[in-house]
């Protein structure tokens, strides 16, 4: 079995990242085979639109280090997505790799109907952690244009997202504690647990 951990902070050894290798602690020591990926070292380009994608789906036309690791996403068994939220959503590192894998989205048309429905190249049903790390307070209920279209992103590209992710608010009263996770001893330990349920 196969894990992969996404952190797209930009910031080196902060919380998420911390939290994303905690995670994959846990799998591996249940024998999965799991790599860490760190958006911020990656060259990435942004998705410009061109929809060249549809006419082979599941191949952006774009060549960068996000190539291979959309291949390595589509053919492993469980994925750990780690964000740190910045101004109510995901950074912009994150972002890219969410519109880059628009490649793995098509439509086609039904002769009865002539209704578009859509039709998906990657390949469904992977295991997702979602790791979350805000300094901000504030009630989730702020956060649901977030969560939402987090959960809407994950039913196109047919992820199956725990029910146990894990989220780290408020890191220990400080804003931008970078290292609140370490701290935080209990949230560690259920961090490798989610990890370990993945394998």
């Amino acid at each position: 079995m196969k894990v992969i951990g996404i952190n797209a902070s930009p910031r080196k050894g902060a919380n998420t990242a911390t939290l994303v290798e905690t995670v994959l602690k846990g799998a591996a020591g249940k024998g999965a085979e799991t790599k860490l990926v760190d958006l911020r070292k990656l060259k990435m380009k942004p998705c410009i639109g061109c929809d060249k994608c549809k006419e082979n789906l599941g191949h952006c036309v774009q060549k960068d280090d996000l190539t291979p690791l959309m291949e390595e996403m589509a053919t492993c068994n469980a994925i750990v997505l780690g964000t740190p939220i910045y101004w109510f959503h995901v950074t912009a590192q994150f972002k890219t790799l969410v519109d880059r894998l628009y490649c793995y989205c098509g439509f086609e048309m039904d002769p009865e109907t002539n209704d578009y429905k859509e039709v998906l190249a990657f390949p469904p049903g992977k295991k997702v952690v979602f790791i979350t790390s805000r300094g901000d307070p504030e009630e989730k209920k702020d956060y649901d244009v977030f969560y939402n279209s987090l959960n809407e992103w994950l039913k196109v590209v047919g992820m199956a997202l725990l029910a146990s992710s894990i989220e780290l608010v408020n890191h220990c009263g400080s804003w931008n504690e970078k290292d609140a996770a370490r701290k935080d001893t209990d949230l560690l330990a259920r961090a490798e647990s989610i990890g370990a349920s993945l394998v």
